[in-house]
């Protein structure tokens, strides 16, 4: 059951939003950072359920290698760098200036897009993930972004108005399934951030060892339209700039059943988010509840096995 919302309390989060935004986008870039990270420090001493969250996140993740210590240090900085993705959101058509782009942001693995048909990118939370599909537009490619509509319509209308400048075509995740597969066929880089955990298109995965739920959508998409798959980022540099790394395409399974394929390959995209995560744990997004238990899609899976295991023996 969906949880009820205050209309005056989302009202009132919705306008200090929107004031944050158009604050920042005032500002100097430098100073709209600054004002970021000091909102981030004030959230992370003022929310309990931030370091309740993330300090419980990383002890899965990481066990007894990290000390508390470290935990917590890698904890702040990924905080902080939530704060500068906010207050960096409202720049996001300004990548589509020449000036701007090659001031902050420098691209690493173009020569590994090869093909002229749809590709599927698969990336994180992490570094400045707003900022990506907007740089990756540079690459002259069409390009579309899956996006989980906010509940707020004013907000969404101002977020999604962003989101689609230097024509980047935003796509809602509630059955996104046909257009998305369409787009692909119609050539379009299509990208999907799959480090969360799912509210639909689930399969159990590891994550960092520990198990969990994963997005099957890039893999059922990969076997669907023949489209190679590439993960992305936009990784924040010590000098506050950017690169946007992309890696050679993902080596899927394309032999037998597709409920294996899409398992086995969603696992293989999990795998290369999580080394992504690895190398850039300060800025990937902690604060989420990755490894939330889904007693629903426990079910359905658990009905799925049955009637594969029932089919195979009336084969046999």
């Amino acid at each position: 059951m969906a949880r009820r919302r205050n209309p005056l309390a989302v009202w009132f989060l919705t306008t200090l939003c929107l004031g944050f935004a158009r604050l920042t986008r005032l500002l100097p870039l430098s100073w709209a950072r600054a004002v970021g990270t000091l909102l981030a420090c004030a959230a992370y001493l003022a929310l309990p359920r931030i370091r309740r969250v993330g300090l419980a996140n990383l002890d899965l993740a990481y066990g007894n290698s990290l000390s508390r210590a470290e935990k917590t240090r890698i904890l702040k900085a990924s905080v902080r760098n939530v704060g500068l993705v906010a207050a960096e959101f409202t720049r996001i058509p300004l990548l589509g200036d020449d000036a701007f782009f090659s001031r902050w942001v420098r691209i690493e693995g173009a020569e590994h897009i090869t093909c002229d048909s749809g590709i599927i990118l698969v990336g994180a939370h992490l570094g400045n993930w707003e900022w990506l599909a907007g740089a990756f537009a540079r690459l002259g490619r069409p390009m579309a972004g899956i996006v989980r509509p906010l509940h707020d319509p004013r907000l969404n209308t101002f977020i999604d108005r962003i989101r689609a400048s230097n024509g980047v075509k935003t796509v809602e995740k509630a059955q996104a399934g046909p257009e998305v597969l369409n787009l692909l066929r119609e050539g379009f880089c299509v990208g999907i951030l799959i480090d969360q955990n799912p509210h639909q298109s689930a399969v159990p995965v590891r994550f960092f060892g520990v198990e969990t739920w994963g997005t099957a959508a890039p893999a059922m998409l990969a076997a669907r339209a023949k489209a190679p798959v590439h993960v992305v980022a936009l990784i924040r540099e010590p000098d506050g700039r950017y690169v946007l790394r992309i890696t050679p395409r993902l080596s899927l399974d394309t032999e037998g059943a597709l409920r294996a394929r899409v398992l086995e390959n969603s696992q293989r995209c999990q795998d290369a988010v999580e080394a992504l995560v690895r190398a850039y744990p300060e800025q990937w997004l902690w604060i989420h509840r990755r490894w939330k238990p889904r007693p629903r899609f426990e079910q359905e899976w658990a009905l799925k096995q049955a009637r594969d295991k029932a089919r195979a023996g009336e084969q046999g």
